[in-house]
């Protein structure tokens, strides 16, 4: 699969639930990802405090409800460090309890008839957005390329009709548009940020190095 080795490194590897610690290179990369999606909007100037160890612990605890397990990948650490870093007091997601959102995602996906039709038709109703930044049509196009990279993983499945939900919620179709693509950017490992690509898919693939945060080619 063109994505296997990506998606294999995210996985967490020797180290059981209880003992588990925050990959250094995660942390390093979630500070570096968030800030490069949070540069010139007002989120910015807003210190790091405890949203690494909160979105650690709000992600083991989306995939534990979910199915079982612990062994979270990067694009769910990222999406809950992002989370956080808006709030998540009281494990909650975009304000409600992360049960009942996983519930929603459940929902979701049935209604869609699976992650695949789910993934084609995010990116369906993304194109039809009037994003005046003009990435909403890119993003689409390009994550529609491979359906595999959003939809053949249950992890990335879910993260997606996660990222979705978020982006239906925003009141206006820009802020959709917007909410989609830096939420999505952590599955796909891609995308149109207003004006900017940045590509992220080896942002922590090596270990004691610096995050590495690439322009799409």
């Amino acid at each position: 699969m063109k994505h296997a080795i990506f998606v294999l490194l995210l996985a967490v590897l020797g180290a059981t639930p209880a003992a588990a610690q925050i990959p250094p290179e995660w942390q390093a990369a979630a500070q570096a990802v968030i800030g490069e999606l949070e540069r010139d909007t007002p989120q910015a100037a807003k210190p790091w405090g405890s949203e690494l160890t909160q979105g650690w612990n709000l992600a083991r605890a989306w995939r534990r409800h979910n199915n079982g397990n612990v062994e979270i990948i990067l694009a769910e650490y990222l999406t809950f460090t992002a989370l956080c870093r808006r709030g998540c007091a009281g494990s909650t997601v975009d304000g409600q309890g992360y049960v009942a959102m996983a519930q929603q995602v459940k929902a979701l996906l049935a209604e869609q008839g699976g992650s695949y039709a789910l993934a084609s038709n995010a990116h369906a109703w993304l194109a039809s957005l009037p994003d005046p930044s003009g990435a909403a049509p890119k993003n689409a196009a390009l994550w529609a390329k491979d359906l595999d990279v959003a939809a053949a993983d249950f992890a990335t499945g879910n993260i997606y009709a996660l990222t979705w939900l978020l982006a239906r919620n925003r009141p206006t179709t820009a802020e959709q548009a917007e909410t989609f693509a830096r939420f999505a950017i952590f599955v796909q490992g891609k995308a149109w940020i207003g004006p900017r690509c940045l590509d992220i898919s080896k942002v922590a693939t090596v270990i004691d190095a610096p995050p590495r945060i690439d322009t799409c080619k």
